[in-house]
């Protein structure tokens, strides 16, 4: 048994090589733009089939999400690339005939009958999508088709007129284009900009502007945590009974003046009465029974899945992130005070922020006759200014620190420290008089 969340997102997709329109590649992933990277050999993984660099770049010309579990997204996956085997579609309705192929052993004369995968073009493809999404077993699902190519939309457009029969008017069809200049350039960058924890690049539609991640249900979350704690007066909207999470599965109702709660089995019995279709199993949508509202039951599922099973995603989900402090521009103030700490070495080490305006006026200041190179590196003429012998001759990974004959900024910004020398140059270097 599968104690994983459902994921917060899985999606069926059509990959086209770049090259050669005719190359064509389904699969199913929880990150699309991950696995587009992966395909195109910019990150580790891929497939066999998109190996070839004569077919890189590969684009994704659509995706289907929606999918209620990751069990189910790999079964419209099977079904779309063996839509001529699958037992979704009825016989008489089938697109793509099954073909056979005979061998005949030169020794023995046996003949061998392998039934063969038909070669599928663009138009086959999107036609038995349409035909899958019509299907009883996907129909009832909340799915979605996101098209990226105008170009494979309107082949969409073109097979949805010839067709017969409709999809079902509540599953989404839509064109989202990101406009950039470049495919190959676009599958570059995309890992880029959008985040590691899969969150969309600001400002960006398209395969970047996805949200693969549970930010979406962050409130609902949050919701349904505070309003189980206090179980002791909640009761279930439809039963009127206690709700109790540890001794059965409730849902909240995500509306955030609604404090609806409901026993999962209450809710769908609730959905499939108002539902007139023939033999339900799963409910898709319903209203609330307090705000009336209209839930869906696959995001009512996910957050309650979240909830009991997925510890360590609430845990990443709900940690602040982390926020990069901006370096302070330096002031004549700061200026000032690195230049007396400087020249007073028994004074006591103030909180000060070193940075490259603060050390190259001094560096261009110092006398040129007091630098001599040598072999070994740089020698510097011992003065009364033992600070700034000390300071260049420190490794480059103490504070505040000077590579020899370059300025190297520290890698920590924050109060500077004791500046100890550990096997120096200076050491080695001969003084001269």
């Amino acid at each position: 048994m599968d104690t994983r969340p459902i994921p917060a997102f899985y999606c069926c997709y059509l990959l086209r090589s770049t090259v050669r329109h005719a190359n064509l590649y389904i699969g199913s992933t929880p990150n699309p733009v991950r696995r587009l990277r992966q395909h195109n050999g910019f990150s580790n993984g891929g497939a066999a089939k998109t190996a070839r660099d004569t077919l890189r770049p590969w684009e994704m010309a659509c995706i289907v999400t929606g999918f209620p579990s990751s069990v189910a997204a790999l079964q419209f996956e099977w079904a779309w690339q063996n839509t001529h085997l699958t037992r979704r579609i009825a016989e008489d309705q089938r697109i793509t005939i099954r073909e056979t192929r005979v061998r005949t052993s030169p020794k023995t004369g046996r003949t061998r009958r392998r039934p063969v995968r038909p070669r599928a073009s663009l138009t086959n493809l999107i036609s038995n999508l349409h035909l899958l999404l019509r299907v009883p077993s996907f129909a009832r699902w909340p799915l979605e088709v996101r098209f990226f190519r105008e170009d494979v939309y309107r082949v969409w457009q073109r097979w949805a007129e010839r067709s017969r029969t409709d999809i079902n008017h509540e599953t989404k069809v839509s064109l989202d284009i990101d406009p950039s200049p470049d495919v190959a350039d676009e599958v570059q960058v995309s890992g880029r900009e959008q985040s590691k924890h899969g969150r969309p690049a600001v400002g960006r539609t398209g395969l970047e502007g996805l949200n693969v991640t549970y930010a979406g249900l962050k409130s609902h979350l949050e919701k349904g945590i505070f309003l189980l704690a206090e179980s002791e007066g909640t009761s279930c909207a439809i039963c009127t009974e206690h709700v109790d999470e540890k001794t059965g599965m409730v849902v909240v109702c995500p509306v955030s003046d609604c404090r609806a709660a409901s026993h999962i089995t209450c809710l769908s019995s609730r959905f499939l009465g108002d539902q007139s279709l023939v033999d339900p199993v799963i409910p898709k949508e319903g209203p609330c029974p307090k705000c009336n509202g209209t839930l869906q039951w696959v995001d009512l599922v996910k957050e309650l899945s979240l909830r009991i099973r997925g510890k360590p995603e609430i845990e990443k989900l709900m940690k602040k992130p982390r926020v990069r402090k901006s370096k302070a521009a330096p002031t004549d103030e700061s200026v000032s005070i690195s230049m007396a700490s400087r020249n007073d070495s028994t004074d006591t080490e103030e909180d000060l922020q070193i940075s490259e305006e603060d050390t190259v006026p001094e560096l261009r200041t110092m006398d040129v006759a007091s630098i001599i190179p040598s072999d070994d590196g740089w020698q510097y003429q011992v003065n009364e200014d033992d600070d700034i012998i000390s300071m260049t001759s420190t490794r480059s990974d103490t504070p505040g620190a000077f590579r020899a004959g370059s300025l190297c900024r520290s890698p920590r910004q924050g109060a500077i420290s004791e500046i100890v020398i550990e096997e120096s140059d200076w050491d080695y270097a001969e003084i001269l008089s």
